[in-house]
């Protein structure tokens, strides 16, 4: 469960050295972070939210198998229908290096801060993409949930973690199936072609469907996995 808290957003303004960070209206002093420096990579996964009602959005970091992942979810109020569409973008060439984020798209630092007397982790960047901020700011995201919860499904491992062939050993040829189409249900994909994948994810209470462009959201992860789940679903076909 979010803590209402970690909603709030902080601004860093950094044209004299950091001299002063705003948070949320209230000037604060800058000191109040301190550089986030993890022994291994794997330790900053995790889901960090960035802005508030209709500007926030949820920043999800995968580190599995080395290959890192990095995917803004974000979206907007719709009138016809009304609804929330969600919108995704996953950003390419990311890494890390120290403390420190990468990727064409953003960069950034990985911080701690104190909020109301908690210690919150959190990644701060530079070419943020919820508000509009002045010239040499920064944004800041509270790291607000662990990869497991945020992805749904009965399988969400195949959007967080590089699935190995022998695992999936275990699974029917149906449950490989079911498992790959997550992946794509996930996003909203309306399965307009397969009445029964269409009639299953509707009843799913995460489920809506949404006008997707796969091939340009889907990661670097969940695309290997649907290769290795393919092949899994292959072999599992084969008679015994």
């Amino acid at each position: 469960m979010r803590i209402t808290f970690l909603y709030l957003i902080l601004y860093l303004s950094v044209l004299t050295s950091y001299s002063q960070t705003i948070f949320v209206t209230d000037a604060i002093p800058a000191s109040i972070f301190t550089k986030w420096t993890a022994a291994t990579s794997n330790t900053y996964e995790g889901v960090y939210h960035f802005g508030v009602s209709e500007a926030e959005s949820d920043f999800a970091l995968v580190v599995s198998d080395g290959i890192m992942t990095a995917q803004i979810r974000s979206g907007e109020w719709t009138t016809k229908p009304e609804r929330w569409q969600t919108e995704y973008q996953t950003l390419t060439s990311v890494r890390i290096i120290g403390n420190k984020f990468y990727s064409k798209e953003t960069e950034g630092d990985f911080v701690t801060f104190l909020n109301e007397g908690k210690k919150v982790y959190g990644l701060r960047v530079r070419k943020p993409w919820s508000v509009s901020l002045e010239k040499g700011q920064l944004e800041v995201g509270a790291r607000i949930e662990p990869l497991t919860d945020y992805y749904a499904g009965k399988y969400p491992q195949a959007s967080y973690q590089v699935l190995k062939p022998a695992e999936l050993t275990q699974y029917s040829k149906a449950q490989l199936a079911l498992m790959r189409n997550e992946v794509f249900a996930r996003y909203g994909y309306a399965f307009s072609k397969n009445e029964k994948l269409r009639l299953y994810f509707r009843k799913q209470e995460w489920y809506q469907a949404e006008k997707v462009s796969l091939d340009l959201i889907l990661t670097p992860i969940e695309k290997k996995n649907l290769l290795t789940i393919q092949a899994a679903e292959a072999q599992a076909a084969l008679p015994k």
